[in-house]
């Protein structure tokens, strides 16, 4: 009986350096709505950033998975088919997708496979911008994507080893426990499930803003494979292969993708003659998966990648309205990511229950290098360069268990996860090439944490189409800071953080095509170290755990024999000791809490397939989230608006497939005003961004143009202001502008 691997560590308690780990509609197409009448008033010397025009400077789905329709094409042949704990349902892929979250108390988007691939999405920062209420922003560098969920920004500071996101990410079953751990080149996706809120009885790794569930293909019993390229302007270029096949019986299998990308930067480097920002990345997946029961599937993942890129430039806030677009860099920056992952999954069918155990260890490696100085300057008494070097070592353990009789009137589910990360981190600012400035020392941190929860749910139908979700989670996490700083600065500090996080859910299902929910949750992040900084006080030295009280009622349905799929939700969030980043001096950053925060919304998002060919789509998310109460040191910010929080997104758009082979898909989103800030003094205006994809696809081979920010819009997703430098400290990282190029795939 297969159950995973089971392993533990142990932890001395004087040392305090392990944690014993126990396996166990509607057509969107704008926003009617006013500006919020109350917002802090805005310093004199504010910012406010408009969108603006800006010329650019020149420069197989799974085979198990296609979707009709298609060209004519020469006669069929008996297509391979998944292995049967994969085997899909049939009907359309979509209505599918919604179908299987009707009875999810919770606000959930969803992108299938095939939408991911039309659209060409390629990293979690791509899939940021495609659903209500869900926005994507950089941190530091823009492999490694923070996301605003309902009002819950995600801390955009790397370089804490403490610091826990707020929204859940996952592949595979596999969570990704930090923002490096994110940057990852997406291919084979078979599905995309965003659930919002807190999701603390059905993943290990749950986070206030919700999850974000990412799933691969399965393995075909035959052999298949596929091969892609892609080049574009800013001398673009992508190319990529996989395949999927048996390993000498029907029941071993082993698929595997490949990836590889580069592209020049989108600045012009006046100090050097040459672009900035350029980019390459290559990486590799493969799947082995063994079958030895009808009831038992094993897949072994391994996953290497990396990232050797320039590092993102951050553009002074004056600049951005005249040539945004320009640096004058003598010293280019770097950002090198490494990714190497391995993991062990095991599902299992048993009568009464099924079984998800899963294992993983992965190495997450940062090296970044910038301009510190931001100048053309060889004055070796001005020649500053900025660098910082993480590496993360994480090892987790999941057990989910489900009970798998759906017309049983009590169900249940429950799960155990366990994790022990250690982060080891450098940096600080030295003169070229690598002189240490008095007064300036370079940082040595190393943080561990280990985390373990346990939790579970029962869903009992009260009859008349109500049913009853109560469910209960148990959080334990162990926070653990240490750096090199001489006394009488802090060196080493350690506490621990618990909470119980209770859930209540109701359901009302009159009908299979409609259910309406009323639900509350109690969210947790723990609270840790800013273990890099030098400091005396440990309160300082420390920031608190943030818990939330979250309330939600909403409805699903699949109205019009499922042509029409609607769905909408309110959402309410209290929130205390929240997490955010502030800036302490000039040059350096960290994390503390604001009291309370209080946030709400709602969302609404339809799919309609008007014809056979033509399917519409669109979301509206609004929200709203103010700090009720947040002073520290530096400021008071009570009564602004929380920063990176769009005040609404919409998400619009078609696909249209001829029967000849011809497509054409548009999406469109229009992001309303956000500030970059927690003082309120910068604000980047609504934006709109508008993709198109024009394609033709004869048998197996599919060709397409595509362009991205098609219309060239120009907006902010990074910003810090960096005090005390004159008034001219506050700089901001632009998001990508209008790329376009020509990609194909050919299957086999």
């Amino acid at each position: 009986m297969p159950w995973g691997a089971i392993f533990m560590t142990v932890r001395s308690v004087s040392s305090r350096r392990a944690l014993t780990l126990v396996c166990a509609a509607v057509w969107v197409s704008g926003y009617a709505g006013g500006a919020d009448a109350q917002q802090a008033a805005e310093p004199a010397d504010s910012y406010d950033l408009p969108p603006l025009d800006v010329t650019a400077k020149k420069s197989k789905k799974s085979v198990a998975q296609k979707k009709a329709p298609q060209a004519a094409a020469p006669a069929a042949q008996p297509q391979p088919q998944p292995v049967p704990d994969q085997q899909p349902s049939s009907g359309d892929a979509v209505v599918r997708a919604n179908a299987a979250f009707a009875n999810v108390p919770s606000g959930v988007s969803v992108m299938t496979g095939d939408e991911v691939e039309a659209r060409g999405l390629r990293t979690a920062r791509d899939l940021a911008q495609s659903f209500p209420n869900v926005t994507g922003f950089d941190s530091g560098g823009n492999r490694m994507t923070t996301f605003s969920i309902r009002g819950v920004h995600e801390l955009g500071y790397q370089s804490s080893p403490g610091v826990v996101p707020g929204v859940g990410y996952y592949v595979d079953d596999v969570p990704a426990l930090t923002t490096l751990a994110r940057a990852s080149l997406f291919t084979r996706v078979d599905q995309i499930d965003v659930l919002k809120g807190p999701q603390s009885t059905s993943f290990g790794f749950s986070r206030p803003a919700g999850v974000i569930d990412i799933r691969t293909g399965g393995p075909t019993d035959r052999p298949t494979g596929y091969v892609t390229a892609s080049a574009g302007n800013y001398d673009a270029y992508e190319a990529g292969a996989g395949f999927s096949t048996p390993l000498g019986s029907n029941s071993v299998f082993l698929t595997a993708d490949f990836i590889g990308q580069r592209r020049d930067g989108f600045y012009d480097n006046t100090a050097l003659g040459d672009s900035y920002g350029d980019k390459e990345s290559y990486g590799g997946r493969a799947k082995l998966t063994v079958v030895p029961t009808s009831r038992t599937t094993i897949d072994i993942i391994l996953q290497h990648e990396r990232f050797d890129d320039q590092s993102d430039p951050f553009i002074p806030f004056a600049q951005l309205a005249t040539d945004p677009f320009e640096v004058t860099y003598n010293d280019p920056g770097r950002e090198r990511i490494g990714q190497d992952l391995q993991a062990l999954r095991v599902k299992s069918r048993f009568d009464g229950f099924d079984l998800l155990s899963v294992t993983a260890h992965r190495r997450s490696t940062w090296d970044f290098k910038n301009d510190g100085d931001q100048t053309a300057s060889y004055d070796p008494m001005w020649r500053y360069v900025g660098y910082s070097e993480e590496e993360v070592r994480s090892l987790t353990q999941e057990v989910r268990l489900n009970s798998n009789d759906p017309d049983a009137r009590l169900q249940w589910s429950a799960g155990m996860f366990a994790a022990h990360t250690v982060m080891d981190f450098s940096g600080g600012t030295f003169l070229y090439p690598d002189i240490e400035i008095p007064g300036m020392p370079i940082r040595h941190a190393e943080t561990t944490s280990d985390d373990m929860a346990v939790f579970g749910e029962l869903r009992y139908g009260l009859g008349g189409g109500f049913t009853i979700v109560p469910g209960v989670r148990y959080e334990w996490a162990g926070r653990e800071g240490e750096n090199r700083h001489p006394a009488p600065n802090i060196t080493h500090a350690s506490k621990d953080y618990a909470e119980v996080l209770p859930s209540l859910a109701l359901l009302y299902a009159p009908t299979s095509n409609f259910t309406a929910y009323a639900k509350y949750t109690r969210g947790f992040k723990p609270g840790g170290f800013i273990a890099d900084r030098a400091l005396t006080d440990i309160d300082e030295f420390r920031f608190d755990e943030e818990t939330s009280d979250n309330y939600e009622v909403g409805f699903k349905s699949r109205p019009f024999g499922g042509f029409l799929t609607l769905n909408g939700s309110l959402f309410y969030s209290d929130t205390e000791d929240y997490q955010v980043v502030n800036q302490f001096s000039p040059f350096e950053f960290g994390v503390n809490n604001a009291e309370r925060v209080e946030s709400y919304g709602g969302e609404l998002e339809a799919s309609l397939q008007m014809t056979s060919q033509l399917r519409l789509f669109g979301g509206l998310g609004v929200t709203h989230a103010t700090f009720r109460d947040f002073r520290n040191d530096y400021a008071d910010f009570s009564g602004n608006d929380v920063s990176f929080i769009p005040a609404f997104t919409t998400n619009y758009g078609f696909e249209y497939r001829a029967d000849w082979g011809g497509y054409v898909i548009v999406d469109g989103r229009t992001l309303g005003d956000y500030y970059l800030d927690e003082a309120n003094a910068a604000k980047q205006d609504g934006v709109t961004l508008v993709n198109a994809t024009v394609g033709f696809k004869y048998g197996d081979m599919d060709i397409a143009v595509f362009g991205r920010n098609i219309f060239d819009e120009r907006y902010v997703v990074n910003s810090y202001d960096f005090a005390g430098t004159g008034g001219t400290g506050a700089y901001g990282s632009l998001g990508d502008p209008a790329t376009y190029g020509v990609r194909t795939k050919m299957s086999f």
